[in-house]
């Protein structure tokens, strides 16, 4: 993940790549209402619409042609609607902890859950796994939780554990697909656990690689700002790689189902006292490098490593062992889940309106022609 010349002795700068969870505690639900996303019926009888066209190889420079093949997606091609990913979709909401989950690795996992209770269908759901980043609380990423319910997912993160000692990547793994067995477990939750996608920032994002290379009930995966080659030991000054304890996931590489890598380069080197929390031989370019289609990368300019949590005033001191960005975390954030979201439309539901959002039209509009943000991809074929 990061090799680290332990500074000035600073033990805890040893952040290699994001952090670990600190789950809400308790078992108990809330209930929230995210307003209705603005959306408009997809044309045709054959299933989508044209919104926006396809992203071919190489960068993504001018907007995608407009027109959709009216192919059908997921759901025997029915019109499936369009709503922005951007905005908290048309369903209402509930939230969920459980301390006493006990994954097969015999390790207790917290879980907290975001799902849907009243909406434009009734189930069952998607399910999107979201693991936490290493020394980065498991809290910070509930805001993706939440957007992804508000558009009809189950979608979970696992509080599992990791250590400056050393974070066995098997076994954390394991712990992360058990995310997908608690769901089973609640089937008040209404998950399809056969349909599911894997997500992770940093450490949590290799890891959600490997859980969808290693787990068939994963259809797709993508990831925020992986770091692969975590050391065994992150103390030690030039820690090497070695499995079981740490998995090379780029080198597990490709897998053949869709990949998406959101990323940034400002920490891909050391500067000053500060670590490169993304270093560049390990960071997201190396996965995307390896995938095939269909593929995205999406590098966001001016980001840092921890820009994709859901805060970073409130994440301690993981956050602010990287390099001082140039975007702030809002629009990171914003730009994350929506990805996230709009990916798992497309990947998931089958829902090729949504291109739009990761490589065509609106997403040229948003970031590309901002400067926000540069697109790769690997041929999203309808």
């Amino acid at each position: 993940m990061q090799k680290f010349g332990v500074v000035l002795g600073i033990a805890g700068l040893v952040f290699a790549s994001a952090c670990t969870g600190g789950g809400d505690t308790g078992l108990s639900g809330t209930i929230t209402t995210g307003p209705t996303g603005s959306g408009s019926g997809a044309s045709g009888p054959g299933g989508s619409g044209g919104v926006g066209g396809t992203g071919g190889d190489g960068d993504v420079g001018g907007a995608a042609g407009a027109g959709g093949s009216g192919q059908g997606g997921a759901g025997g091609g029915a019109p499936m609607d369009v709503f922005d990913p951007d905005k908290d979709g048309p369903f209402t909401i509930a939230e969920i902890d459980d301390n006493q989950w006990k994954a097969s690795t015999g390790d207790t996992v917290p879980m907290h859950a975001a799902y849907p209770t009243a909406g434009p269908s009734s189930g069952p759901y998607p399910v999107v796994v979201v693991a936490h980043g290493f020394q980065i609380a498991a809290s910070q990423y509930h805001g993706y939780l939440k957007r992804l319910a508000s558009f009809g997912y189950v979608a979970v993160t696992p509080d599992y554990p990791t250590s400056l000692a050393g974070t066995d990547n098997t076994k954390a793994t394991q712990n992360i697909i058990s995310g997908l067995d608690w769901v089973e477990s609640k089937p008040e939750l209404k998950g399809d656990t056969k349909l599911a996608g894997a997500t992770g920032h940093s450490l949590g994002g290799k890891l959600a690689v490997y859980a969808a290379k290693l787990d068939e009930r994963f259809k797709a995966t993508i990831v925020l700002d992986p770091v692969d080659g975590a050391p065994s030991n992150p103390l030690q000054p030039n820690p090497t790689c070695n499995a079981p304890a740490c998995i090379d996931v780029s080198a597990e590489l490709p897998i053949e189902k869709p990949t998406g890598f959101l990323g940034e380069t400002l920490d891909s080197m050391t500067g000053g006292f500060q670590p490169a929390c993304a270093p560049a031989a390990e960071n997201f370019i190396t996965f995307y490098a390896k995938a095939i289609a269909p593929s995205i990368a999406v590098t966001i300019n001016g980001a840092n490593h921890v820009g994709f949590v859901d805060n970073t005033q409130t994440c301690g001191f993981a956050c602010s062992a990287c390099k001082m960005p140039t975007l702030d975390n809002a629009t990171v954030n914003a730009l994350s889940r929506a990805y996230v979201t709009a990916f798992y439309e497309r990947y998931l539901r089958g829902n090729i309106a949504y291109n739009a959002y990761l490589t065509g039209a609106e997403a040229q509009a948003r970031y590309v022609d901002t400067g926000i943000a540069s697109i790769q991809s690997k041929t999203f074929a309808p």
